[in-house]
């Protein structure tokens, strides 16, 4: 080989290998690129709501502890969504573990008042549990957040008068 294509061939690689090693070195703050907080506060909400989306499919398809994995990465990245916890909730329930659903539904609660479906996971979860009172509770808060003489709205009303001995006869 010629000693000139040689020695090219051989700066061409020297070259390569010192970009290589550039490439690899962590670089200093001020060339960083560093995300804004509202950058990642969005980043966090997709992939929060890519792994909902997923976990609801899950449910639905009776897939239960694979839509746990999906709900919880959904909170890993934004653990501020009361919609999450309370399909947690709902999901809990189907296994039959009343503390856990219990526990998702009431964070769904504190972290949204006003999710009827949250006091609606709830008060099934104190039937369940035997905790009658909590579950009358729970049922009127549904009641008072869903529409009036709606389906659901009936079926609040229905548990309440079966479950509260004041309105039995």
């Amino acid at each position: 080989m010629n000693t000139r294509i040689k020695k090219g061939l051989t700066t061409a690689f020297t070259a390569f290998s010192a970009l290589m090693l550039l490439a690899a070195l962590p670089t200093g703050c001020s060339r960083e690129k560093t995300a804004t907080p509202e950058e990642t506060a969005q980043a966090n909400n997709l992939a929060g709501k890519e792994h909902y989306d997923k976990g609801v499919q899950l449910q639905v398809k009776g897939q239960l502890d694979e839509a746990i994995k999906e709900y919880e990465a959904s909170v890993q990245a934004n653990p501020n969504v009361a919609e999450v916890y309370n399909n947690l909730g709902f999901v809990y329930f189907d296994k039959g573990d009343f503390a856990k659903s219990m526990e998702n539904q009431k964070k769904a609660i504190e972290l949204n008042p006003k999710l009827a479906n949250a006091y609606y996971g709830l008060a099934l979860t104190l039937e369940k549990s035997n905790d009658t009172a909590g579950a009358i509770e729970s049922w009127k808060q549904f009641a008072s957040l869903s529409q009036p003489h709606s389906k659901w709205w009936m079926k609040a009303q229905e548990r309440i008068q079966e479950l509260d001995p004041k309105k039995k006869h």
